[in-house]
C-alpha cells in the first residue's frame, strides 16, 4: 500500500511584481507579499549569473540585518513555512563574485 502525504505551507503563492516587492516590506507572516511572489521571482529570473545590479532593479537594495553576515546580499521573505511553530523568518540569501554576479543563491531560515 502507498501512502502520499501533501503538506499545504499555507502560502498562496502569486506573479512576481517588481514594485510591489520593492515597495511592500518583508512582514513575520504566510501573507508576505514577498514570501508569497519568492518562488515565482526564482523562477522566472533565473538570478544565478546575474548582477548585483540587475538584482537591486528586480528586487531593490538588500535589507539591513544581523542575520547571514557571511552572505552578500540578503532579503527576508516572511514567516517560515516548514513547520507548524513557525518561529523564525525566512530570507533569501545570494552570493556574489568578485564581479559582483550571483554565483549562488538559496532560501534558508534564521
Amino acid at each position: 500500500m502507498l501512502i502520499m502525504w501533501w503538506k499545504n505551507d499555507g502560502v498562496n503563492r502569486i506573479s512576481f511584481n517588481s514594485n510591489t516587492w520593492k515597495n511592500t516590506p518583508a512582514t513575520h507572516s504566510l501573507d508576505s507579499m514577498r514570501l508569497r511572489m519568492a518562488d515565482d521571482f526564482l523562477k522566472t529570473y533565473r538570478v544565478l549569473g546575474k548582477s548585483k545590479e540587475e538584482i537591486v532593479a528586480l528586487i531593490g537594495e538588500p535589507d539591513q540585518t544581523g542575520y547571514f553576515n557571511t552572505r552578500d546580499m540578503v532579503y527576508m521573505l516572511g514567516q517560515e513555512t516548514d513547520t507548524y511553530f513557525a518561529i523564525d523568518s525566512q530570507w533569501l540569501v545570494l552570493d556574489l563574485n568578485e564581479s559582483d554576479n550571483v554565483i549562488a543563491f538559496e532560501v534558508v531560515t534564521d
